[in-house]
This record gives structure tokens, sequence and C-alpha cells, in this order.
């Protein structure tokens, strides 16, 4: 719903890619803080995850990117707000809309393995480059051929010297594309929405549910996801000067999946050689594949209900001031419980064995509990050609949170596993904490006649995740507006320019985004000691680590300047802004002490960030008689340096350093692949490999003429042959949106795009043959250097032996640049005159297609959003492209 329509909003895909449940990351105008810091989303005035609400209850979504328009909300908005609010009640009598979506899913972009006859000429190549002897044997390769032909069924035999296996790996002969089996081509998902709304003059009411169901990719094993949601909103005028308002939200997930690690699911997926194959000649599981640990490893469940409540109420004891007060209060109720059952093998001769023998059931359970109470007055003067707002308020919040996690071994039954029906060992644990802040806030607004406009707020914020004496911080803001286009003298530019609006602002907030209790010293308590006292080990306490005794906010300063202009009466619009934003104090590392201290040494206030960047936005909107369109495109920038932070050495070992610019990445120039054998002989590369170099080993340039290639010391002033070869923040974010309407029919479409973005991939799935057994071998990998072929891609492959030509170069980095279709729908709403016939207001269908199209020059085995993964590059859940369709019915 967000990505693509504001400028510098930023969302990206973790590590968890497109799984059940997962969660997009945010971020507004780059990275804030070396510490993190997201956007405060406040769903109708209280923090709420975004990922819980139904989009079908949204009415508008806002977002704050400056200081001054953000800093309002407080302790948690240094970065940005993004402000929702549900739809309400409507004073126009009584209304219900049903609505629907019925969608099918498909993995955008996967990796395919190569086909069996390709792989395994591959690796035998890169076994005799290793120096050993061809790992296909000339009689697989015959039963490979007769397989491929269909001259034969089965893809392997017993072994022969231990008949009850199967020959595996390089000892069979299927052609096996895992991904193709692992994931299914296309999935169903629903979604179903029902509303009640309307009232009076007086009272407003709005009630709405929905349902939606969403099944995984994964061909093995279970993998769905369920979300239900409850909302209520109720606005009643108890009295002409007394208002009283009412919000509830409920939402409960579930998701269940294998209870197989999920990371490790897609390492191994990408490691499986496709001579093997999901079930033996038999019809039994493969016990070597990782598809028997999704059939039968168990399950994992996980639930979350979330409740908000939200009363309040309006007085207005004079015109122009009015009271607001509130209650904001959230409970969360998350937990899950694994069973990760027994794993039984049927070999090739009939018996079976485990593969795990051992079965456990855990569940976790966390709860969190958040109230905030909440006054605040505004008064509204106007005199002349003067207007003044007057706000001030005050707030507090307190989160208390508990958690408990237990687990039992030896399960009577897999068929019904549970705590209770656990006879092994037990495991228990658990945590509890809080926190809290208190604020005081203002703000004045003064407007001259409509064109000149001034705002200045204040915050006092207090926040008990820093000690006594450090808590309290002082923010202020400030924002100027001024439209020339309304002065008198503008008259004679009005044809041309029909509005011009100036803007600037500079605002102060702080951020605590740190852990709980860093400043209070904690003895860490242990069990089963060592020693043996009395018959038992017993538990212990250890030594306090040092404590951060003055830690206290970071302060983000932020300056921007901004224009509005308008053309061809307003046709065409266009709005431009430059912004500054600056972190002092963020946590950073201090001062190394001996070692003989033996502890850690707490971090403290000492690292600066500086960000700037620009938005632009350009909007044509006309009309032609029924037809109305419009066309809107976007564009912004953001990067961010380091100009403060302790590293007096300028490492490059994985830390910052001061002038770093985030997401810069170091390497190697490459200069090519080695044409000869004594070519390679005649450049020195031992600091990273003791292998002889050979034709088709990449050859990496001598930057510092030390006729060795090596990194130096690894720092700024001594990188050896290293240098800033790229960065992996993504630059130059650009959508673009088109809306169209005619007669009932309605368009629309959103291209999103980064238009500058270096990665470096440096997983299996990239690399293929480059120096490991349990490689990957994909249709990409194919173009590799052999006698026959040095014009190639790849250097010449290895199994053991090619970390030498692995090292982070300009050769393999990739541009990560993109452009993606991320939605299109169209859709057709009936003429009132035909509906209200069978006493129905309004009835609209549509079709919409999410992901259908990606343009990049990215190597096709990757998801240009979806690069990371928590083991690996490309490691990772596909993202999904959909085609759905639905209705929308209001009686």
């Amino acid at each position: 719903a967000l990505q693509g329509l504001s400028p510098n909003l930023n969302l990206s895909v973790g590590n968890s890619g497109g799984e059940m449940g997962a969660r997009m990351m945010m971020n507004i105008r780059g990275m804030g803080s070396i510490n993190g810091g997201t956007p405060y989303v406040l769903v109708d005035g209280m923090e709420q995850d975004i990922n819980n609400l139904n989009p079908n209850d949204i009415e508008s979504i806002s977002v704050l990117k400056d200081a001054s328009s953000a800093s309002i909300y407080g302790a948690r908005a240094a970065f940005g707000v993004v402000l929702i609010t549900t739809k309400k009640g409507r004073d126009n009598g009584f209304s219900v809309n049903y609505s629907n979506n019925f969608s099918f899913a498909a993995p955008t972009i996967v990796p395919h393995s190569v086909g069996s006859w390709e792989f395994a000429k591959y690796l035998n190549i890169a076994s005799t480059n290793d120096g050993n002897p061809p790992l296909f044997q000339k009689i697989i390769l015959d039963y490979m051929q007769k397989y491929l032909n269909g001259e034969i069924d089965y893809w392997t035999i017993p072994y022969p010297l231990a008949p009850q296996y199967w020959l595996l790996n390089q000892g069979a002969w299927a052609n096996t594309d895992w991904y193709t089996e692992n994931y299914k081509k296309w999935v169903p998902n629903s979604n179903h929405n029902l509303s009640i709304y309307g009232g009076d003059k007086r009272t407003q009411y709005y009630i709405s549910g929905s349902v939606f169901n969403q099944e995984g990719l994964l061909n093995f094993g279970e993998d769905n996801y369920n979300r239900n949601t409850i909302n209520t909103k109720l606005n009643t005028k108890l009295f002409d000067w007394f208002r009283f308002n009412l919000t509830s939200k409920f939402t409960s997930t579930n998701i269940e999946r294998p209870s197989y690690d999920k990371d490790l699911l897609y390492d191994r997926l990408a490691r499986q050689w496709p001579t093997n194959a999901p079930y033996f000649p038999n019809n039994t599981p493969n016990y070597e594949a990782v598809q028997i640990w999704l059939e039968q490893g168990g399950k994992y469940n996980e639930k979350n209900n979330e409740l908000s409540i939200i009363p309040g109420f309006e007085i207005e004891p004079i015109k122009g001031w009015i009271i607001y007060s509130n209650l904001r209060w959230r409970m969360n109720n998350w937990g899950n419980n694994n069973h990760e059952a027994k794993v039984m093998a049927s070999l090739a001769d009939g018996t079976t064995g485990y593969l795990r023998s051992e079965n456990n059931y855990s569940v976790t359970n966390y709860s969190s509990y958040y109230t905030s109470p909440n006054i605040y007055s505004t008064f509204t003067k106007t005199l002349g050609k003067h207007d003044f707002t007057i706000m001030a308020g005050y707030e507090q919040e307190l989160l208390k949170y508990e958690s408990s996690f237990a687990k039992r071994y030896d399960l009577v039954t897999d068929e019904v596993p549970s705590l209770a029906t656990a006879t092994g060992r037990q495991e228990a644990t658990g945590q509890i904490g809080h926190s809290s802040t208190q604020s005081y806030f203002g703000r004045i607004n003064y407007s001259f006649s409509q064109k000149l406009l001034l705002e200045f707020s204040i915050r006092y914020d207090g926040s008990s995740k820093f000690p006594s004496g450090y808590r309290w911080g002082t923010f202020p803001s400030g924002s100027v507006a001024y439209i020339l286009s309304k002065e008198s003298f503008w008259s004679p530019f009005e044809n041309y320019v029909n509005s011009l609006k100036l803007r600037a602002s500079y605002g102060a907030l702080g951020n605590q985004s740190v852990d709980n209790y860093l400043y209070v010293e904690r003895l860490p308590i242990s069990t089963n000691l060592a020693y043996i006292m009395g018959n038992y080990r017993p538990s212990y306490v250890g030594m306090a680590g040092l404590i951060s005794p003055g830690l206290t906010w970071e302060k983000v300063n932020s300056s921007n300047v901004g224009i509005d202009l308008g053309f061809l009466k307003n046709r065409l619009t266009t709005s431009f802004d430059y912004f500054i934003r600056n972190t002092y104090d963020m946590l950073g590392p201090a001062e190394s002490l001996p070692a003989v201290l033996g502890t850690p040494v707490p971090k403290s206030n000492n690292a600066t960030l500086k960000t700037n960047g620009f938005e632009l936005s350009l909007e044509w909107k006309d009309k032609i008689k029924s037809f109305t369109y419009s066309v809107r495109g976007l564009l912004a920038d953001a990067k961010t340096v380091v100009t403060q932070y302790y590293n007096p050495q300028k490492l490059l070992s994985g830390s910052y350093y001061e002038g770093m610019e985030i997401g810069e990445i170091w390497g190697l120039t490459t200069v090519g692949l080695f044409t000869s054998d004594a070519e390679a002989k005649s450049v020195d590369q031992s600091y990273f490999s003791s292998d002889v170099l050979r034709a088709g080993d990449v050859h990496y340039k001598d930057l510092d003429g030390n006729q060795k290639i090596n990194i130096g010391k690894n720092t700024v002033e001594d990188p050896g042959d290293k240098s800033i070869i790229g960065n992996s923040t993504p630059r130059y974010t650009y959508s673009l949106i088109l809306n169209a309407a005619w007669k009932g029919i309605d368009f629309s479409m959103l291209w999103q795009g980064v238009g500058k973005r270096d990665l470096w991939l440096s997983s299996p799935i990239f690399w293929g043959a480059g120096g490991i057994y349990w490689l990957t071998a994909l249709d990409e990998h194919m173009d590799y250097w052999t006698e026959e072929n040095t014009d190639a891609y790849w250097p010449r492959p290895y199994i053991d032996k090619g970390m030498k030509n692995k090292q982070v170069q300009t050769r393999y980095l990739q541009n990560g640049a993109y452009l993606r279709l991320k939605n299109t729908q169209i859709g057709y709403t009936l003429p009132s005159e035909w509906t209200k016939k069978v006493f129905i207001q309004n009835l609209r269908i549509y079709m919409s297609g999410e992901n259908l199209l990606t343009f990049t020059k990215l190597m096709g085995a990757f998801d240009p959003e979806a690069t990371g993964g928590a083991r690996a590059n490309g490691y990772i859940y596909p993202l999904q492209e959909v085609i759905s369709g639905g209705v929308s019915i209001t009686f």
C-alpha cells in the first residue's frame, strides 16, 4: 500500500523474504542512526503494528518527514511519522459494504538448477582443476544419458558395497530442479471484508471485520497464514460542548509451517544436487533430501493477538477552545509452539532407521501491555487577517512486558505433542521488563492572510531508558511558509505560474532506540556450576559488567527547504525538497581498555551521522469530457556519512570510521582472467590463497605498486590494493503512478524502482563451483572458463580451490538497480441507475496484478528486492507475483 507512493519513504525486504507473516523494513530519508530507529507508525493516534491492519479499513495515510512536522509526536518520531487514519461512520443513515479478493500467487524470481548432464560435466571439470579424478564416472554418465532419453525410469540403485543404502550425489543420475520441486507454481489466497457504518448528526459508528487466508509456496509440509480483524469506531455528541469517542481494534494472526529451521531449509535447498530426487525408486522419501524433514519433522505454529482500545472525549468550554483527552491501551499476546518430531528413513533393503531419534516440544509466550493517558488543549482565534492556534499538552507512556519459554524432550507420541506428553529433560527461562516516557509539549501556529504561515513547537521528553540526571531532553522546532502567488504583485505571473509556495523548517528531536537497563548494573545468573556442592551443581551469580552512567538521548537535528509550484491552471504541479539531518550523540564504542579489566567497555554517546538528500514530485492531472487521468512521477535520494566515530586507526574490518559513506563496498580491482599459466605465475596473489594460479583464474590489479596483491594494514590510509568499488545503499528511488477513469471504468498502474545500487553477492547461488563441495550450479553458471571458452564470464571452476577467485572485486560486483511493475488494476463500477433497482448503492468489480514485470541487470537467479538471506545471499523465501480479482458491494 505504501511502496512507491511517497518519495523517500523506503520499504525493503528483510531476510525473511516473502514468507508467511514476513515484515518489510521501513525508513524515511535513509538511515537515521547506527543503533536503529524506524518511523513512528500511528494508527488513529496509537502506535500499532502496521502489518496487523486490514487495508480495507484505511481512510488515509500521511507521511511526516521533516522534524518540524514530526516533532509534536515526540520521543519516537525522530526518523519520521506515518499517520494512518481508519474509516469512521457517517451521518447519512445506514450502509453495509462487503468486498472480497481472490488471488493466485507464484514465485517472482527463483534460481533454477542446471540439468544433470551439464552439472556432471561442470563438476568433472572442477574436480580435475583441483587435481583430482572426475567426480562422475563413465558408468554413471551412461546411466544418466539413458535416464534423460527415457530408456530407464529409475535414477539410482542400491550401493553395491552397502546395499542397505542408495547411490546418491555423484553416484546418481536423476534430473531434478529442486526449486521447481520445492515451490508450488500457483497458490490461492482470499480476503473477505464486511463493514457496517452510518449514523446521524449526533452519533456516527463504523464496525468492520475481515478474514484473510494465505497459502504458502512450500510444496512439502504445511505453510499457511491467517489474519482476522474486528474494528469499531464510535463518535457521539452527548452535548453541544461534550463529545465522546471510542476506537477499538482486535487482530488475530496465525502462522503454520514446518518446524525445520527455515533458514537452514533455504541453505540446504540451494546445495542439493540435480542428480538426486525427492523420492527413491520404491517411492520412499530420499533420506538425504531436505523434503523428508519438511514432511515428517513436525510443525511450528505462531499466534499473535493484538487488542487496542482508545476511549476519549472532547470538551469545548467556549468557542475555539477545545480540550482533548484519551487513554490509549494496547495488549499484545504473542506465542509459538514448536514440535520437532522423530524422523524415520526407509533404506534400500526395506529396513528403517532414525534420522532424528529424539523428539521434543517447546512453547514460547510473550505478552505486553501499553498504557498511555494523554491530555492536550487547543485554542483558535482570528483577529482580522491574523489567525492563531495555540496547543499545549501532556503525554505519558508505560510499556510492561514479560516472556516465558519451556521445552521438554522425549514425547510419548508425536501424534499428541505437548509439554504434558513429554517425559524427558526440560528447560525453562523467561524475562520481564518495562520502559516509560513522559512528555510536555506545545505548539503555536500563526497565519497572516493565509499566505504567511509560521509554526513553532517544543517538547520536553523524559525516558526511563536513561539514568537519573540524563533522562530529560528539550527539543524545539519551527517552520515558515510563504505563498507568493497570493500576493497582489503576483497577478502578472499567475497565467504562467498559478501557485508558488516557499517552505523552510528546522527541528530537533530525541531518539531513545536503545536497549533497556543499559545504565543498571546487572548480575548474570547461571545454573549448573561446574563444581558439585552438596550432591548437586548449584546456581551461581557472575560479575556485573560495566555500565554507561552518562547514557542519554541521541539528538536528531533536521533542516528542510522546499518549493511547491502549479502551472497551466494547476493541472501541472511539482514539489521539491532538500534536507539535511544530523544525528548527534549516537551510542558508539568507547576507548579500548586493557584486557586485564576482564569485561567489555560500555558504549557512550560519541558518534555522529549526517544524511542529506532531495525529493521531487511532478504530477499532471486533466479531464477530457468524461475521461479523467493523472500521471505522477517521484524521484528521491539520500546519502548518509559517518562524521564522528571512535575508530582512530580507521580500520576497514567491519567497523565504521569518520568519513565513511554508509553502504560503501571496499574491494579489489579486477584486470580480468589470466590468459595463460605463465601470466598467472608472474603475479603474487598468495595473500589470499596458497593455491597455484593458472589460466582462467582471476587477475587482481596491483594498485599500490608493491608487486603483491594484498590489503595492506586494512585501514583507510593503507588499504593495500583495495579501494571503494561500489555502494549497496539504494540511490535515486523513483516511481511512476498512472490513474484514469471513464464512464465507470477505472485503471491504475504503479511502477517502482531503484536507479543505482551495487551488490556484492557471496553465496554459492552466485558463485557455483567456486570453492565449496556442496555447491549450486545454475544455468547462469555455464559460461565458465575452459581451454575452449577463454572469453567466459566466470573463472575456471573449482570444488575446493576456488577461494582465490572469490575476493570482493569489480568484475563480479552486481548492478542492483531495477524497475518493477508493482501493481496494476482495472475496475468497473456499475451505473447507479442499474444497481439501485436491486437496493445496491454501489457495485464495483475489478482485477489486479502485483509484481508482474521486472527489469534488472542483476544475475537472473536473484530477485532485486530479495537479495538477502539469514545464511547467505539468495537463501530466502521468494517474493510473489499475484493475479487477483474481486467485488465490492455497498447496500
